[in-house]
C-alpha cells in the first residue's frame, strides 16, 4: 500500500466523520419539517376513500351513473398504499373548507404513469360534464400551471362551507402503484418545494462528491471495495433522484417510459452492486461459506430484474426484487451483528452502515405499507440509508487506510532500524572476507610466484641438459664420421654400426629439442611468432623430426592437392610440436591395438588446411571425448601407458593462439582421429 493511499484514506476519514454528522442533521431538519407541513393548522382536512373491487374498465360516467354499486372505503392516510398492478385504482376526495381560500392539491410521488384528476363541486345528480378534467402522470408532459414539477398539483379554489368532489384516476403498468395526497396553501407549496429541492440538492451534492471521493481513492489504492462503493453511490444517487421527480423534472418532461426505465434499472442495480459490495466488505472468498453463495443468488436476482426492466416486465419482477432486498438487508444487518471484533473499530462501523440501511428500508416499507403514524420523509428513507451506507463503508475502509498509515510507519521505522543493523553487519562481514580475500591473494600470489620460478628453473636445467649433451654428442658424431673415413670400402658391417650410432644421435637430439620447446611453451604465454612457409616441406620436416623421436614407427604421410602449392601462416617450432605430439600419441595408443600405421592426412579448403592425424588404437570413451583435452586429464581406458595428460591440452592451447579449432573423434576399440584446422589466410 502506497504512502499516498494512506494519507488521502486518513485524510477522508476525518471529510467523511464530519459530512455523515451534517448528513444526520440535514435528516433530522426534513423529518421536523416534513411534520411542519404535514401538521398545517389552517388547511382543511380532506376526507379520502378508495373504490375497491375491480376497476380496470370504469370510467367517470360509471362511477356516477350508480354510486351504490360501487363502494368506497375510506383511509385513515391520504394515500393508495403501495401495490404492484396494472390495474387502475380509483380514489375519492370530499373536501370542505369554512373559509373561501386558493390551495393546491399535491400528489406524489412524481413517477405514477397516468393520473386523472376530475373536480367539481359537490351537487345532487352530477354528471361527468360537471367536472374538470387534469390529465397528468409521467407518462403524459409536464402540465404547463407553472407550478414545480417535482409534484403533479391540481389548483382548487374552495368557497365557504361548500364541498370538492374530486374523483382521482392513477394507473402504473411499468412501476409501484403509489399516491400520496396533500394539501398546500400556494406560499407553502413554494416554500415546501424550496425545501425539497434544497434538501434533495444537498443530500445529491453530497452523493457526487462521495462518488468523486471514491474513485479518487480507488486511483491510489486499487482495492475492488472503492469501485463497488462508488457503482452502489451512483445506484443510490439515480433511485433517489427519481424518486424525489427530478428524473421526470429534467430528464423526460415529455412523458413516455423512459421515467419507469430508469427508476426500475436503478432500483434493480442498487441489489446487484449491493452483492458485490457486500461480498467485498466481509471478504466471503470460501465457496463454502453460506453466506458466499447468499450473495451470489442475491446478485443473480438483481441481474434478473434489471434484464426484466428493459423487456417491460419490471411490474413482474418488482415484487421479487423488493422481497430480495428486503430478506438481504436484513440477513446482511444480521450477519454484521455477528462478525463484530472487540477492538476492532472498522468492524463496528460496517455493522453501523448495515443496520442504518436496514432501518432506512424498514422505514420506507412502513410507509408504503400504510403506517399512520409515519411522516412523509420516511418515503425517502432508504434513498438516503443508501447514500448513509456507502458513506459509511468508506469511512471503513479510509479507518483501515488510517490504521495501515499508522502500521506503515512503524513498519518502516521498524525496517530502518533492522537495515542499519543489516547494513553495519554487511559493513564489518566486508571487512573480514576484505581481509581474508587479501590474505588468500597473498598466498595464491606466492604460489604463482614459486610455479613460475619452478617453470623457469626447468627451462634452466632443459636448457642446461640440452647444452651439455649436445657438446658430447657432436664431439661422438665427430669421431663417428672419423672412424667412417677409415673404414675400407668393403667394410659394410661396420658402416651399419656407425649409420646406427648416427640415427641413435639424432633421436636424442631430437628428444633433447622437443622436451625443450615443450618446457618454453609451458612456461611462458603463448605468443607464436608466425611466418608464411610451405606446407609440404613444413609437414616433410616435422614427419621426419617424428621419426627421428619414434624410429620403430610406421608413420604414412598424405598430401592431398592442391596442399603441396599452399602455405600458410605459423610459428614453425610451435606448430611441429602440435603435430609431433598427436603423432606421439596416436603411435603410443596404437601399440596395445597391434601397432597399426598412423596416418597423417593434409587437406585444403577455400577457408581452411586440415591436418588429420588418423590411428587405429584403442579410442578414447564416449563420455570422456569432451575433458580429455583439460589439463592432466587421461582417458579411464589407458590401463599402464605412460604419459603426464598435458599433450593435448599444450595442443589446445597453441592451436587457440594460432585462430584454429581442434576437433575429436574417437570410437573407443577402433580408433581416434585428430583434426587441426588452420585459417588459409
Amino acid at each position: 500500500m502506497s504512502n499516498g493511499a494512506s494519507h488521502a484514506g486518513a485524510a477522508f476519514y476525518r471529510f467523511a466523520v464530519r459530512a455523515f454528522v451534517i448528513l444526520m442533521a440535514l435528516l433530522i431538519l426534513s423529518a421536523a419539517r416534513g411534520g411542519m407541513a404535514a401538521a398545517e393548522p389552517s388547511l382543511p382536512d380532506p376526507e379520502v376513500s378508495i373504490l375497491t373491487g375491480a376497476s380496470a374498465d370504469l370510467t367517470l360516467q360509471d362511477l356516477l351513473a350508480d354510486p351504490n354499486q360501487y363502494r368506497f372505503v375510506q383511509t385513515a392516510r391520504n394515500r393508495i398504499p403501495a401495490r404492484f398492478s396494472p390495474d387502475p385504482v380509483w380514489m375519492k376526495v370530499r373536501i370542505t373548507s369554512q373559509d373561501p381560500m386558493h390551495v393546491l392539491m399535491s400528489l406524489t410521488p412524481s413517477f405514477i404513469d397516468l393520473i386523472d384528476v376530475y373536480v367539481a363541486d359537490e351537487a345532487p345528480g352530477l354528471t361527468a360534464a360537471d367536472f374538470s378534467h387534469s390529465a397528468l402522470g409521467a407518462r403524459r408532459p409536464l402540465a404547463q400551471s407553472g407550478y414545480s414539477g417535482l409534484d403533479e398539483v391540481v389548483p382548487l379554489d374552495l368557497d365557504a362551507g361548500a364541498t370538492k368532489v374530486i374523483f382521482i384516476r392513477a394507473q402504473a403498468s411499468g412501476v409501484t402503484l403509489l399516491l400520496n395526497l396533500k394539501l398546500f396553501q400556494p406560499v407553502a407549496h413554494v416554500i415546501h418545494t424550496a425545501y425539497v429541492t434544497t434538501s434533495g440538492g444537498m443530500v445529491l451534492g453530497s452523493m457526487f462528491l462521495l462518488f468523486v471521493t471514491q474513485l479518487l481513492l480507488f486511483r491510489l489504492n486499487r482495492d475492488p471495495l472503492y469501485l463497488y462503493l462508488a457503482l452502489s453511490t451512483v445506484s443510490a444517487a439515480g433511485y433517489h433522484f427519481s424518486n424525489l421527480g427530478y428524473s421526470r423534472l429534467l430528464l423526460f418532461p415529455s412523458g413516455g417510459t423512459g421515467n419507469d426505465i430508469f427508476l426500475a434499472f436503478f432500483s434493480s442495480f442498487g441489489l446487484i452492486v449491493g452483492a458485490l459490495t457486500t461480498r467485498q466488505v466481509f471478504e466471503l472468498w470460501d465457496r463454502k461459506h453460506w453466506m458466499y453463495w447468499f450473495c451470489m443468488v442475491s446478485l443473480a436476482i438483481g441481474v434478473a430484474c434489471t434484464l426484466a426492466v428493459f423487456v417491460g416486465l419490471n411490474l413482474y419482477f418488482a415484487p421479487i426484487r423488493n422481497l430480495t432486498v428486503q430478506i438481504f438487508v436484513a440477513v446482511t444487518a444480521c450477519y454484521s451483528l455477528f462478525t463484530l471484533k472487540r477492538g476492532d473499530s472498522s468492524s463496528f462501523i460496517r455493522t453501523a452502515a448495515y443496520l442504518v440501511l436496514f432501518l432506512g428500508l424498514t422505514a420506507t416499507l412502513l410507509y408504503y405499507w400504510n403506517v399512520p403514524w409515519l411522516p412523509e420523509v420516511a418515503s425517502k428513507g432508504y434513498a438516503v440509508a443508501c447514500l448513509v451506507e456507502a458513506l459509511l463503508l468508506t469511512i471503513m475502509l479510509s479507518w483501515r487506510l488510517r490504521l495501515a498509515s499508522h502500521l506503515n510507519t512503524a513498519l518502516q521505522t521498524q525496517a530502518l532500524e533492522v537495515a542499519r543493523d543489516a547494513e553495519q553487519k554487511a559493513v564489518d562481514l566486508v571487512q573480514e572476507r576484505t581481509q581474508e580475500l587479501a590474505a588468500a591473494k597473498q598466498t595464491a600470489e606466492a604460489a604463482l610466484a614459486a610455479e613460475m620460478e619452478q617453470k623457469k628453473e626447468q627451462v634452466r636445467f632443459m636448457e642446461v641438459i640440452s647444452h651439455q649433451y649436445r657438446t658430447p654428442l657432436a664431439t661422438v658424431r665427430s669421431n663417428v664420421d672419423t672412424i667412417e673415413l677409415s673404414l675400407g670400402a668393403d667394410d659394410d658391417v661396420n658402416r651399419q654400426r656407425i649409420a646406427r650410432i648416427r640415427r641413435g644421435i639424432s633421436r636424442l637430439v631430437e628428444v633433447l629439442d622437443v622436451n625443450l620447446d615443450r618446457s618454453r611453451i609451458q612456461g611462458s604465454a603463448l605468443e607464436p611468432q608466425k611466418s608464411r612457409v610451405a606446407i609440404k616441406p613444413l609437414t616433410l620436416d616435422i614427419v621426419r623430426r617424428a621419426r627421428d623421436l619414434m624410429p620403430d614407427a610406421d608413420i604414412v604421410i598424405s598430401l592431398q592437392p592442391p596442399v603441396e602449392q599452399l602455405k600458410i601462416e605459423v610459428d614453425g617450432h610451435m606448430f611441429g610440436l602440435v603435430l609431433i605430439n598427436l603423432l606421439e600419441n596416436a603411435v603410443k595408443y596404437s601399440a596395445p591395438a597391434g601397432g597399426r600405421p598412423v596416418t597423417l592426412v593434409v587437406a585444403a579448403r577455400d577457408d581452411a588446411v586440415l591436418f588429420s592425424v588418423v590411428d587405429h588404437g584403442i579410442g578414447i570413451p564416449p563420455d570422456e571425448i569432451e575433458t580429455v583435452l583439460a589439463a592432466k586429464v587421461r582417458g579411464s581406458n589407458i590401463d599402464e601407458i605412460g604419459g603426464t595428460g598435458l599433450g593435448l591440452s599444450l595442443v589446445s592451447r597453441i592451436i587457440a593462439a594460432h585462430g584454429g579449432k581442434l576437433d575429436l573423434e574417437s570410437v573407443e576399440g577402433h580408433g581416434t582421429t585428430v583434426t587441426v584446422q588452420l585459417p588459409r589466410h
